[in-house]
């Protein structure tokens, strides 16, 4: 078996394995399709320009240089417009059809009629760094927003090898009088280096955007492992971390904090007469409002059905007192548009301080409970604070 058998056979596996990979990913994996099948573009059309030079059945060498040139420019837009769909960026479809047909356009019809072999594949490289500096340029930002910085530069740095390489690839093809140190190899050896360096950009290509998949994944698994589907808040698994590391905090450092527990008043009436949607658009709506209203400290949270718990860290009486009437009155203002009638609600609300160790935090909860159902036996729409546990009112 001749060496460049064994270089396609190299090329074609680790491409068909990313290929697969992209489509495995957009097809079962619930990735963007749009953006896993502009990857899996991307992986074809490097995996050709790779193999070309390698195949002399295929036309002659300058036909091949300039194919692969052109290849090479579809894969680098193809990441990029991939990147765009799964960073949501704004798309640039039109310098990506006017880069690819101008450069497929040059190297096929003018550069092969003339002759202008070394100029076709020195534009080739040009439109390619371009294309992956402004992937880097454009990408940095949102990367490091959703993800972080590490993984910002990390792509940016994969991308620079990238144009480094292929322009180590380049110099060979355009400078053919020129000694570069790869050239003093045997012709197989030089061949064999630069598509061995081109494969593993590739690779290391698919390694970084396929990490960026996992993590959006993972993020998104554990999003949905601490928050409610319907009404994006907290779940009750997630506040009651939360309370338990405030107590925590109460107990070693003394730092104060107030349970609120929210009852929307007559729910079930609600569901009864106007369906279970309308009850959902009301839950939805009295969400939005109590973090809306919240201080950007405090944690709300659906505790189950229509009760909600919310956490107000370094805040005592009064001030808490405050934040539940505020929070109170802001829902006595939501009014549902549901069919020919108006939705309007109210709540209920019972708040216990947690200002002294020593009292546990399913005391706390059960003070807070206690609470919330006087202010439903006093006639709803109100607050009412538990009072303080009795250690506390003896030391007072």
């Amino acid at each position: 078996m001749e060496a460049r058998h064994l270089l396609l056979a190299f090329i074609l596996l680790t491409h068909c394995l990313t290929t697969v990979m992209w489509w495995v990913a957009g097809s079962w994996l619930g990735l963007s399709r749009k953006a896993a099948r502009h990857w899996l573009l991307a992986s074809v059309a490097n995996g050709l320009a790779l193999a070309l030079p390698v195949l002399p059945e295929v036309g002659t060498a300058d036909q091949r240089i300039a194919l692969a040139g052109s290849l090479v420019v579809l894969g680098a837009v193809s990441l990029r417009r991939g990147l765009q769909f799964f960073l949501k960026i704004r798309l640039t479809d039109v310098a990506h059809t006017i880069l690819v047909v101008g450069v497929t356009l040059f190297n096929l019809v003018v550069c092969l009629r003339e002759g202008w072999h070394a100029t076709g594949v020195i534009v080739s490289s040009l439109a390619m760094t371009w294309a992956l500096g402004r992937t880097a340029r454009e990408t940095f930002t949102p990367l490091r927003t959703e993800f972080n910085a590490v993984t910002a530069w990390m792509h940016a740095g994969m991308l620079s090898i990238a144009v480094i390489v292929f322009g180590l690839v380049a110099l060979t093809y355009t400078a053919p009088g020129v000694h570069w140190p790869w050239m003093r190899w045997s012709t197989e050896a030089a061949q064999f280096a630069m598509v061995f360096s081109s494969v593993a950009m590739s690779i290391l290509a698919s390694f970084v955007l396929g990490y960026i998949v996992v993590m959006r994944l993972v993020r998104r698994l554990e999003h949905l492992s601490h928050h409610d589907a319907l009404t994006g808040l907290l779940n009750r698994r997630a506040i009651e971390y939360l309370l338990d590391r405030e107590d925590q905090r109460l107990q070693r450092f003394g730092d104060p904090y107030t349970v609120l527990l929210v009852d929307i008043d007559h729910f079930k009436r609600i569901n009864d007469r106007l369906g279970h949607a309308a009850g959902d658009a009301v839950l939805c709506a009295v969400s939005r409002t109590l973090q809306a209203q919240a201080r950007e400290v405090d944690r709300v949270a659906r505790y189950g059905g229509e009760e909600f718990c919310i956490l107000l860290p370094h805040t005592l009486h009064d001030g808490a007192m405050q934040a539940a009437e505020r929070l109170r009155e802001a829902v006595c203002l939501i009014n549902i548009p549901w069919g020919d009638e108006h939705i309007s609600v109210s709540i209920s609300t019972g708040l216990a301080c947690a200002g002294e160790p020593g009292e546990t935090l399913q005391a706390l909860l059960k003070r807070a409970d206690e609470a919330l159902y006087q202010a439903k036996a006093e006639g709803r729409n109100r607050v009412v604070m538990a009072a303080d546990r009795p250690i506390h009112s003896r030391q007072a």
